[in-house]
Order: C-alpha cells, then structure tokens, then sequence
C-alpha cells in the first residue's frame, strides 16, 4: 500500500549515464541490493522506502516524458531490495 510507505531520500540524477538498469547491473557491492526490473502487476513487499533516484536525460532542468527510475527499499524481513522502474516525469511539460 502507498500510502504506507515512508519515503527516507529522494535524488534527482542529471547525468548522460545510461538507465539505472544498466548502470547496476553486475554490481556486487554488500550495501547495494540486486535490482529487478518493474513489471505491471508484480507483487511488491515494500515496507520502507530508502532512496529513490530520477534519471533525467542530458541534464535537464526539466523534463516532460517517461524517464528511467530507481528505487531502494527494505521489504518486510529487512532486506535491502532495489526496483527499477519509468516514471513520468512532468516538471517540464506546459499542459
């Protein structure tokens, strides 16, 4: 349920890096949690939200579109797990 969730941190990432998908992909560090690619419909045990990280295109001020996301969190156990997602992004868009 959102309305549970308890965001800790919000990033905006401006950077020419490639989608968070392959930017974490191989990373084998402790702190950092395998992320898996959002599906419509997949069930989510999200019970803390740790960081969420917006990856705007060619570091833009604004942005209207979808653009790529990446969310930490911690499910019910306590583990970290990491989501990543496309977001709609507005903050540029006149209507």
């Amino acid at each position: 349920m959102i309305s549970a969730v308890s965001v800790t941190s919000v990033v905006i990432a401006q950077t020419d890096a490639p989608p968070p998908l392959v930017v974490m992909k191989g990373v084998k560090d402790v702190q950092t949690p395998e992320y898996k690619q959002y599906q419509y419909g997949m069930p989510l045990d999200i019970s803390k939200v740790v960081k969420i990280e917006y990856f705007i295109p060619d570091k833009a001020k604004t942005y209207c579109g979808v653009i790529p996301a990446a969310m930490t969190y911690q499910d019910s156990k306590g583990e970290k797990q990491g989501l990543v997602y496309l977001y709609p992004e507005t903050s540029g868009c006149d209507n």
